[in-house]
């Protein structure tokens, strides 16, 4: 098998010839709207179980 690397390089090799620039911001741009909402949903939900909280305590605090 003359030509053909073996081991660490041909890993190596195949990790930045598959990765590109356009690819990854591509693939990032496709889930970005996924972590916006996710990243409200927690807020929301912390900020509903804080209000709760307080509520069963009596107290009326944001």
């Amino acid at each position: 098998m003359e030509g053909a690397k073996a081991g660490m390089e041909a890993i190596v090799e195949s990790l930045t010839s598959g990765i590109t620039s356009a690819g990854l911001f591509g693939t990032v741009a496709q889930i970005m709207p996924f972590i916006v909402i996710m990243i409200g949903f927690a807020f929301g939900y912390k900020v509903l179980r804080k209000v709760v909280k307080g509520a069963s305590k009596g107290k009326a605090n944001i």
